[in-house]
């Protein structure tokens, strides 16, 4: 600034200065307002730890007052407050945040900002306090709702899984509930499920009632394909689709794969077993990586899908003989869910036929009952086809049926026969283990069934089973007929 010459010039400066001082006057007016309406507490401390200002906010917040000239350590010796930011930033010499607990029962977040003087040392400390004890308060009431929205959430899936069953599924038996408690146990997590069981037993059903009982209900959808009901040429496209003219006949603008279409909800695999060798590698690396790449595409696509899949063959055999991949066996098979035949659930029976009877009853109209002899003849039937071979059966009876109520008579040969039979063995034996017994019923079970239909297809109808179970039985038995 040049020394002034003139009167004029000392007057000008002067007016210069003037106007200057004003404007710093009103600058750190409104600093000085912004610090004191501060909802947080402001404080400055210096390097002996002595407050040498504190704001509105610090009272209201620390809950005591007349503090300011007053050193830290001494207020935490008297129980004013357990710690301080300053003290820890004297400590170590670099910015600190503390959780104070104060006398008056607050927590208090405090953060520390040193700032140094020429030399490199601490001059003064610049702290910052923001009340936590409401915030605190809330998280508690946060969690609060949290274990009541969980605790709603497990109401809920009870209620999904009594519609279910109310609708859907009879199990009275020890082994049926407690396959299904473990079902519904399951859904909570999103590990692949191997559910086996001969075919009829309902393994679809399970894995629809862990999918409704899951949080993926809510997410996505339930997608299921059986392995063994499309050929092996078209299988991997309709697993993991393909890309705009990637082969000849393939759609213009390309098609998604049962994978990117079962994202975020449940992949259901039926008949697992089927599985052509040259799929199962890519089945395995699309469930460890959870990626997917179409045919004829070069890029992978991430999804989020949970596995699961099912099979009435022996997959362990199947391994050992190599015809299934061993690492697929394994990641599949993490948790298996077994579904007994109902054979060996008799009690599930007698429900299962009133709950058909009522179902079909509401179909046609109908109001036919059936007799508790029939019911016993029934229980002792075998049932190679499981429940789908009973269901058919009770809708056959209720079409075919003409007085109200159906008694032995009525049932098909093949039942009232068979029934009669496994009952008296059960009771007396004939000198064969029941295993056997069972296995030459079957077989003149199929025998006939085949001998008498005009195709295979006809044949696994009438036994209420499906071509594939069909197939296996023939070769079993090595039976072979031209329909």
């Amino acid at each position: 600034m040049k020394k002034p010459k003139t009167r004029e010039d000392w007057a000008g400066q002067v007016e210069r200065l003037e106007r200057r001082i004003k404007e710093l006057e009103s600058l750190n007016y409104d600093f000085m307002g912004m610090v004191e309406n501060s909802y947080d507490g402001i404080a400055i401390v210096d390097k002996d730890t002595r407050l040498i200002k504190v704001n509105s906010g610090f009272v209201r917040v620390m809950g005591f007052s007349g503090v300011e000239g007053r050193k830290i350590t001494e207020l935490i010796d008297e129980g004013y407050t357990d710690t301080a930011a300053s003290t820890k930033v004297l400590e170590t010499g670099r910015p600190q945040t503390v959780l104070i607990n104060t006398r008056s029962g607050r927590q208090v977040l405090s953060t520390g900002i040193p700032v140094h003087d020429n030399d490199g040392s601490i001059w003064r400390i610049y702290c910052n306090l923001r009340d936590v004890t409401e915030l605190n308060t809330l998280r508690e009431k946060c969690e609060q709702s949290q274990t009541l929205i969980s605790r709603y959430l497990t109401e809920l899936q009870e209620v999904k899984r009594a519609r279910v069953l109310e609708s859907d599924l009879i199990a009275r038996s020890r082994q049926m509930n407690q396959a299904l408690d473990t079902a519904c146990r399951l859904a909570h997590f999103d590990t692949t499920v191997l559910i086996l069981g001969e075919s009829g037993v309902g393994k679809d059903l399970l894995a629809r009632i862990i999918h409704e009982a899951s949080p993926r209900k809510e997410t996505g959808i339930f997608v299921k394909i059986n392995c063994g009901a499309i050929p092996g040429t078209l299988l991997e496209s309709e697993l993991f689709g393909y890309k705009d003219g990637a082969f000849t006949g393939a759609s213009k603008e390309g098609k998604p794969g049962y994978f990117e279409i079962a994202d975020k909800g449940t992949f259901f695999l039926d008949e697992i077993g089927d599985l052509p060798m040259e799929l199962q590698s890519k089945i395995l690396s699309a469930i460890q990586d959870q990626e997917v790449t179409r045919i004829g595409d070069v890029r992978s696509k991430k999804i989020d899908v949970r596995l699961l899949a099912a099979t009435n063959q022996d997959l362990e055999s199947m391994v050992r003989a190599g015809r299934f991949r061993e690492d697929l066996y394994y990641r599949l098979a993490v948790v298996p869910l077994r579904i007994p035949p109902l054979r060996e659930r008799k009690e599930d029976i007698p429900f299962l036929l009133a709950h058909y009877l009522r179902k079909h009853n509401k179909k046609y109209q109908t109001n036919l009952k059936i007799g508790r002899e029939a019911v016993e003849i029934l229980k002792a039937y075998p049932w190679p086809g499981n429940v789908r071979e009973l269901a058919n059966l009770v809708e056959n009876l209720i079409v075919v049926a003409e007085e109200p109520v159906i008694q032995p008579e009525h049932l098909p040969a093949r039942h009232r026969s068979i029934g009669k039979l496994t009952g008296e063995v059960g009771s007396d034996g004939d000198g064969k283990p029941l295993r056997e017994r069972l296995e030459e019923i079957e077989r003149a079970l199929v025998q006939k069934a085949v001998r008498g239909a005009a195709s295979h297809e006809e044949a696994a109808h009438r036994l209420g089973i499906s071509l594939s179970t069909l197939t296996r039985r023939l070769r079993k038995y090595k039976y072979d007929v031209q329909c």
